[in-house]
């Protein structure tokens, strides 16, 4: 089954919770470029482990770890999203999206550890994110998820 279909499925049934064993929680270190707060859309995690890098994991070819940046704008948006590890530049990419166009990267994640999402709006607004990514996630796929919207820049992701 794939993921999507499943996780469709899962979201109209009735879970009390649920933790995954293993995967580390993320930080959210936010530095966006307006003077006005912005709310934090990042999910919780009721898991409290102390955050260990692990083996590379290999990624399943048909459910990686993707990126997707919508424009939701009204506007032609210049979108630069970089990827950082370790000092290492993962991902690297800037599209220019018509209002309400998205584009998908697969930056290939296959380890686990400590990554910087930096996405910066040509003109308007950027915003960068520490994510530790466990080793569900590299094994079971994750889609993170960044909006552009008039005002904001928000980076939310699927457990």
């Amino acid at each position: 089954m794939r993921r999507r279909t499943l996780l469709a499925a899962l979201a109209l049934s009735p879970i009390a919770g649920c933790a995954v064993p293993g995967d580390e929680t993320s930080t959210d270190d936010s530095t966006p470029s307006t003077a006005t707060p912005m709310p934090q859309e990042q999910p919780t995690s009721a898991i409290t482990s102390t955050p260990q890098d692990t083996p590379t994991v290999t990624p399943p070819p048909d459910d990686p770890i993707l990126f997707v940046v919508d424009n939701d704008t009204d506007s032609e948006q210049t979108v630069t999203l970089t990827i950082t590890r370790d000092e290492t530049t993962v991902l690297d990419e800037t599209a220019a999206l018509a209002a309400g166009e998205s584009v998908e990267y697969d930056p290939m994640i296959g380890a686990t550890g400590k990554y910087t999402i930096i996405v910066e709006v040509a003109g308007g607004p950027s915003r960068s994110i520490k994510r530790t990514v466990g080793r569900f996630a590299v094994s079971s796929g994750s889609n993170h998820f960044v909006d552009i919207t008039a005002d904001e820049i928000r980076i939310y992701w699927e457990e």
